[in-house]
């Protein structure tokens, strides 16, 4: 499974949350989740203090749970590929030595994936983790791979309600983040259902560990 394609399901599987209806339950008293904005709001402030595990607990269920899958098709792929690979070299009759330094090269293959999620030792030990915690330790993942402090401010513009379960928040990047062509204006998908709202992570969101605009002035 190539990591285009598997966007593009991700993709997809996002686009059939924002138009779908109530999702299953996942109900809480955080008053966060009183209203699309105060979800959106919440959920910028704990990225800015990189708040990664509050962040998941922001995020609608239905999504960290089809988000979770999409990884586990990653991780299912790399293991295919180190497998085909194993197949390959025995068929050649690569002598030993050889075969070594492959099986090092498909270590650090291994290695890489895992790097993007914090405190991940294997594939088996993400597999345990439910769609929350794997989410925060994605999120956490990227601050390993900053060298630079960006801080951008985000204003909520206003809300666009699609239904009384879906609502879209607008808000704006300032300055705009450099390499763009848009004029800054990110939607941010918020759901509702048991009476709270729940943000669907848009790229700003789900890579929000990864970019400088995140990172925190202090």
């Amino acid at each position: 499974v190539s990591r285009g394609r598997a966007a593009l399901m991700l993709g997809a599987c996002i686009a059939a949350l924002a138009i779908g209806g109530p999702a299953h339950a996942q109900a809480t008293d955080d008053p966060a989740l009183a209203s699309p904005r105060a979800a959106v709001n919440a959920a910028f402030d704990a990225m800015s203090h990189k708040q990664w595990a509050r962040v998941a607990a922001l995020s609608d269920s239905a999504f960290l749970s089809q988000w979770r899958e999409q990884q586990l098709v990653y991780a299912d792929a790399d293991k295919i590929e180190k497998d085909n690979k194993k197949k390959h070299r025995k068929q050649y009759g690569l002598p030993k030595c050889v075969q070594k330094y492959f099986e090092s090269q498909e270590s650090n293959y291994s290695d890489t994936f895992l790097k993007g999620f914090a405190g991940a030792k294997s594939i088996a030990q993400l597999e345990t983790l439910t769609p929350e915690q794997l989410f925060a330790s994605w999120l956490a993942g990227g601050d390993a791979v900053k060298t630079n402090a960006r801080t951008t401010t985000r204003t909520i513009l206003g809300e666009v309600p699609e239904s009384e379960y879906v609502t879209h928040v607008l808000s704006r990047m300032t300055p705009t983040p450099p390499g763009t062509s848009d004029d800054g204006v990110e939607r941010i998908t918020v759901r509702r259902y048991n009476g709270e709202w729940h943000v669907v992570p848009n790229d700003d969101i789900r890579l929000a560990g990864r970019s400088y605009s995140w990172q925190s002035s202090e």
